[in-house]
């Protein structure tokens, strides 16, 4: 366990370093910056749309095919594919009530943005019950592809809410 996080924060390093040191331009203008940062906000303003309406192809669409999620406490999630069933299984049992997104702040090197801020994520269990309120902090890793679209490449996030542990009972029938 100890490891796997050494190794997460390791790829997180290494990930931040990597967007730090490379760039297309050594030093883009304002305007140029302007234009990327903006560019880096209209994605993340719709990743953001589409959670809170629970949308999967939305989110999808804006993932790279190699995107990589690193959710607390879970495996870690590789491709498009995994990341869809992984979302698809959790708007099964919760749907957004509301999302925040608070501290915000943006990196941008060459065709790398790195996205950095807390959340607030209320969650509304589909069978019923009081909401699940998940409070932590986030870095996303975007990646500009060779037609200028900016698509969700890597993330990794906390939690500060606690895990909850649930219990599956199998029953099995013989004829």
């Amino acid at each position: 366990m100890l490891a796997a996080g050494v190794r997460r924060a390791a790829y997180v390093i290494g990930t931040v370093a990597a967007i730090a040191c490379s760039s297309r331009t050594s030093n883009p203008s304002s305007t140029q910056h302007a234009a990327l940062q903006a560019g880096v906000d209209s994605v993340a303003n719709r990743l953001l749309a589409a959670l809170r309406r629970d949308d999967t192809d939305s989110l999808v669409a804006l993932l790279a095919e190699d995107v990589i999620i690193m959710p607390p406490n879970e495996p870690v999630l590789k491709g498009k594919a995994a990341v869809r069933a992984w979302y698809e299984q959790l708007i099964k049992q919760m749907r957004t009530s509301e999302l925040t997104i608070t501290n915000r702040e943006v990196f941008i090197g060459g065709d790398w943005a790195t996205e950095v801020a807390g959340f607030e994520w209320t969650l509304a269990p589909v069978g019923g019950g009081p909401p699940v309120v998940d409070r932590g902090s986030y870095m996303q890793v975007w990646r500009r592809a060779p037609d200028g679209r900016w698509l969700f490449s890597r993330e990794v996030w906390n939690s500060t809410s606690p895990t909850t542990t649930t219990t599956t009972t199998t029953t099995t029938t013989t004829s």
